[in-house]
């Protein structure tokens, strides 16, 4: 390996380990996530594991960014698209964290999503102190 495959290698690593996965239950309105997630929004491990509603999750998100997270979740719904997304979580010590998430809305033989599955991990920092870049 050159010597900038294997730094690209321990980034993913580093990134890889704090990655949080999740799996939205659309229709009992359940979120299902490990403890990268528990530990990103603050909430209690054993209770994210055996499921929380959205609005749990929503609401450890920055109030400024609620109501772009809102309709970039919709557009996934109804578009069928990927999502791609940065915005701040609320930490158990109440310190907001930029965070990037992946998700997709997987859907039944009807067409109706069923399912939301996804990835979110911390963002870096830009070096001035400012916040990563926010897709609108």
């Amino acid at each position: 390996m050159t010597g900038q495959s294997v730094h690209a290698l321990e980034i993913f690593e580093d990134v890889a380990a704090d990655a949080g996965i999740y799996t939205w239950d659309i229709v009992r309105n359940l979120v299902f996530a490990d403890s990268a997630i528990a530990e990103l929004f603050g909430l209690d491990p054993a209770a994210t594991v055996r499921g929380l509603p959205l609005d749990t999750y929503l609401r450890r998100v920055h109030p400024d960014d609620q109501p772009q997270l809102a309709r970039k979740i919709s557009e996934v719904l109804v578009a069928d698209i990927a999502q791609q997304d940065t915005y701040r979580v609320q930490g158990r010590d109440g310190r907001y964290r930029l965070v990037a998430a992946f998700g997709r809305a997987f859907r039944d033989h009807s067409g109706s999503p069923v399912l939301y599955s996804g990835i979110i991990v911390p963002a870096a920092e830009r070096e001035d102190g400012q916040e990563g870049q926010r897709s609108h």
